[in-house]
């Protein structure tokens, strides 16, 4: 994609206009490099809500405009040494800095640790450390794409690591709501309000509710899949939407995971094999979750999430 957008900013209004309850986001690479164009975009754009999701470095360049954005997904991995192993010495200290920049400016929307799982990561350990920070934490495996491991290596890790932590993290989640406080574990969060709410589709809508626009104005489906031809859905005068099939509408947890990941499904850069071991772990994660639907139910009015799509996927 070009490094500038080649579209008209007016153009791009236009379009967005015609969905009454539209959300925008901004995505990256990191989106605060362009700092001044994101200031110039929330005041032409007419959307309900503006979501930024930044590795906090630059936060401070948008100053007074933090107060215009509805949710700030920061990136950060979990406790210091995880963090500044997967990203680079310091960046912990930088997304701190960033918190600590929103917290002092009385920030007053949605915060989120926006963690990237991978064979480091103690799921229990660096959820709970982020918890400590942040209101929300939310994960994603780094799984198909990765370029850390293989699937042998995932494998050992979710059933040695992974699946334990999550039953522990689980097991603290439910005894918290029991006591009628709600953690704000967003995939948690996510799954249980569909398990008690229902639920279609994927839960980051890509490809149907919510699409990426390029810098060269092509709308995707996903914006970390420039590349491939499935992904490209038209441009602002016409584009169509997309859809999950088999194996996953046939699935029992389908109206939950409602497919997992728009990418992972398309490009099985792990095979069969690979796919059905990330499928595995998210049946693992809801069963987790749904077997405490009936401990649930007393605050179930409070657990809807998201309360509208800010680009969390629920399903890591």
């Amino acid at each position: 994609m070009p490094d500038e957008i080649v579209y008209d900013l007016d153009e791009l209004a236009d379009f967005i206009g015609k969905d009454k309850d539209a959300r925008v986001a901004f995505y990256g690479g990191e989106p605060t490099l362009k700092a001044d164009l994101i200031k110039k975009m929330i005041d032409t754009l007419p959307a309900k809500k503006f979501v930024l999701q930044t590795n906090g470095f630059f936060i401070e360049k948008l100053g007074d405009y933090i107060h215009k954005l509805d949710s700030i997904l920061l990136s950060i991995d979990g406790r210091k040494e995880i963090t500044d192993f997967y990203r680079c010495p310091g960046c912990y200290d930088k997304v701190m800095n960033a918190l600590q920049f929103l917290k002092k400016n009385g920030y007053k929307g949605e915060i989120i640790a926006r963690m990237a799982v991978s064979y480091k990561t103690d799921i229990y350990e660096d959820v709970m450390h982020l918890l400590q920070h942040f209101p929300y934490v939310h994960w994603q495996l780094d799984v198909v794409w990765s370029n850390l491991w293989h699937l042998e290596q995932f494998k050992e890790w979710a059933e040695k690591s992974y699946k334990p932590g999550i039953k522990k993290l689980v097991e603290l989640w439910i005894k918290n709501i029991e006591d009628g406080r709600i953690l704000g574990i967003v995939p948690f969060l996510g799954i249980m309000s569909r398990i008690l709410h229902g639920g279609r589709d994927l839960p980051c809508q890509a490809g149907r509710e919510a699409i990426a626009i390029a810098t060269d104005g092509r709308i995707m489906a996903c914006p970390i899949a420039p590349d491939f031809d499935w992904n490209i859905l038209g441009d602002f005068k016409k584009y169509k939407k997309i859809e999950i099939g088999g194996p996953c509408k046939s699935c029992n947890v389908y109206n939950i995971c409602g497919g997992r990941c728009l990418f992972a499904y398309k490009e099985r850069l792990w095979g069969e094999e690979g796919f059905n071991e990330i499928c595995n772990v998210t049946k693992f994660l809801i069963e987790e979750l749904r077997k405490n639907k009936e401990k649930c139910m007393k605050l179930k009015g409070k657990i809807r999430y998201p309360p509208y799509n800010n680009t969390t996927e629920i399903i890591p």
